[in-house]
């Protein structure tokens, strides 16, 4: 859970997107058959290579239009929906960011003159269930 500065916002959401459909659709407006010196590429072959292309590429927005009409609330929710992440980090990270952030609080705890133990030795008694809420 950290905020992404805006000009990652913008080049993620705005830019990157525009940038990919400027050159999807140039390509298209400025194509030319496909040939090698005199030999011309059968149209069959062409439409093959762009089958396969398309192929990979179709995924992404097929996948995009099927959630949004098969997902069930208004276009706002289901959007909001769809771009929030859903992940569970593991037991262990909760427990490795909960250790750090304990650390991080005796640290400044010393630099406030106030008397705190840095050493790994503190953590021996460490409850995880307590850190996590849950019986392991």
């Amino acid at each position: 859970g950290y905020r992404v500065s805006w000009y990652w916002y913008v080049c993620w959401v705005f830019l990157a997107p525009a940038f990919m459909v400027f050159i999807f659709v140039f390509y298209f407006v400025r194509y030319s058959p496909i040939t090698m010196g005199a030999y011309h590429y059968p149209a069959w072959g062409e439409v093959l290579g762009f089958a396969i292309s398309l192929s990979s590429m179709l995924w992404v927005p097929g996948y995009a239009i099927y959630y949004l009409l098969s997902t069930k609330g208004s276009w706002s929710e289901v959007l909001r929906q769809g771009v929030t992440p859903v992940i569970k980090p593991r037991k262990e990270a909760v427990m490795a960011e909960e250790k750090a952030r304990l650390t991080y609080q005796d640290v400044r705890d010393v630099e406030l003159n106030i008397e705190g133990d840095l050493s790994d030795e503190s953590f021996d008694s460490y409850d995880s269930k307590k850190c996590l809420g849950e019986d392991l």
